[in-house]
């Protein structure tokens, strides 16, 4: 069955582009993709978990399809209130009452510092399941980013001046499949220059999201792979291994920063994982259901 294909209207008027594919489920997943990508690049998902999920993919303002300055943002939060406001569009259009947050890279930056800021009933998630979060970045860009403090930060994220650098990501490292960085490339939905403000927003909210617990109030699960080189596996390490420790770790021995991209002897391993986690949340709502019977 095809997806249905739709512009949500955000708080501000800015419209997203969204897909949702419906399997006649009561849970939803949520699907926030990262930097400078878009949600296209993540419809493995359907294949997956499509007959246990309703699924929603949509594309982050400024990226892919929606609407919006390209390749930038004025505050980070506003990512996270435009997922605020898809949960309230499928509450309200698809009478949605249980849900999983998914997010990868800025996506997982997104989804962690919305479980961790937005407490209110409706927005709590059953489920949240983030892979290679930037908790910190490799040398040299990591060793400038961790010497600041958040103040400094937020003054340079605040400035109106940005411009447009391409290269910031290295995209022979999303893989170690040389057509990921081709097709990557060669997409036309995806950005190749990015704007040093929304750098600067990202780097600013990394500290202030990963400077103290994420305390998530359902099953949280993190993975990462442990030669990711575009996010930092060290700091993750030491995040969730000292800092919050209410999340399952899993750390892909080997893999670089997409492993949903991987060769199969790194992505069969991550699928496999990813499912059982998610699905976890199946277990869950039909535990809930049968207490109250």
């Amino acid at each position: 069955m095809s997806p249905e294909t739709k512009f949500i209207r955000m708080r501000d008027d800015v419209e997203l582009f969204a897909q949702v594919k419906e399997s006649g489920s009561d849970l939803w997943l949520i699907v926030t993709h990262g930097i400078g990508e878009h949600s296209g690049r993540h419809q493995y998902f359907t294949e997956l978990l499509g007959s246990d999920f309703n699924i929603l993919y949509y594309d982050l303002r400024g990226h892919g399809k929606s609407l919006g300055p390209a390749a930038t943002i004025e505050n980070f939060d506003i990512y996270r209130q435009d997922l605020q406001d898809i949960l309230r569009f499928l509450r309200e259009r698809y009478k949605m009452k249980k849900f999983v947050l998914f997010g990868h890279s800025m996506g997982a930056l997104i989804t962690a510092g919305f479980v961790q800021q937005y407490r209110v009933p409706e927005d709590r998630p059953e489920l949240v399941y983030l892979n290679a979060p930037p908790a910190g970045f490799p040398p040299p860009l990591g060793n400038i980013v961790d010497t600041l403090s958040t103040g400094v930060f937020k003054k340079l994220a605040g400035l109106s001046a940005s411009i447009r650098l391409g290269g910031l990501v290295d995209l022979a490292y999303l893989s170690h499949d040389p057509q990921v960085k081709e097709k990557y490339i060669v997409d036309p939905l995806n950005a190749l220059k990015l704007h040093t403000k929304l750098l600067l927003q990202l780097a600013k909210d990394s500290k202030l999201v990963f400077s103290k617990e994420i305390e998530p109030e359902c099953p949280a699960f993190v993975s990462w792979g442990s030669e990711d080189r575009i996010i930092s596996p060290e700091h993750l390490q030491k995040y969730f291994s000292i800092n919050e420790l209410n999340f399952e770790v899993r750390v892909f021995e080997g893999a670089f920063h997409e492993i949903h991209n991987e060769v199969d002897k790194f992505r069969q391993p991550y699928f496999d994982y990813l499912v059982n986690c998610i699905k976890q949340a199946r277990s869950k709502s039909i535990f809930h259901e049968n207490t109250h019977e």
